[in-house]
């Protein structure tokens, strides 16, 4: 029974294309780790033990606990082997953010729309690979050529504050 009903369900996944993409949420989360199991190797782990115990028992005469026993170690080897293909597969680009990568202080860019005396401007910076604009307002007195090297000290609803970066190296 096991076998039949592991070979309708892949079939049945390839035809209608869920095959690959189902899976069950298994804890993990903020622990760190997968938190899915893929349906596909253990629907293949019980097709492989249902067959396997079906040719066991029906022609090589061995009985029941036995062939359970051999029936289980031999179905565990392809749904390991396919999880961890699917793993590798599914965690390959896989590069989530952290809480701490939204956090812009220290972040050095250059300034590419001016700001002097109190005034808005833009700032470029690059974050994970991407070039990234964040506004910027001068403080009174400052002035925000288009070029300058500057440092984000923090960002207030959404507008950084910044400092030049020859200064901030001066003062260390």
């Amino acid at each position: 029974m096991c076998f039949w009903a592991g070979l309708v369900l892949i079939v049945s996944g390839g035809f209608h294309g869920h095959g690959l993409t189902g899976h069950m949420h298994a804890g993990a989360g903020v622990s760190g780790g997968h938190g899915f199991v893929p349906l596909l190797p253990l629907i293949v782990s019980v097709t492989v033990w249902g067959g396997t115990g079906h040719v066991l028992v029906r022609f090589s005469g061995m009985n029941l606990p036995s062939a359970i026993l051999i029936c289980t170690l031999i179905a565990l080897l392809p749904g390991c082997l396919l999880y961890v293909v699917l793993i590798r597969m599914m965690t390959r680009y896989d590069s989530s953010m952290n809480e701490s990568d939204y956090d812009l202080a220290g972040q050095l860019g250059y300034i590419s729309i001016a700001a002097e005396d109190g005034t808005a401007g833009e700032m470029k910076y690059v974050l994970h690979g991407t070039m990234r604009s964040i506004g910027v307002r001068a403080e009174a007195g400052q002035q925000l050529a288009k070029g300058d090297r500057v440092i984000i000290l923090k960002v207030v609803k959404g507008m950084a504050e910044v400092t030049l970066f020859e200064r901030e190296t001066a003062q260390l």
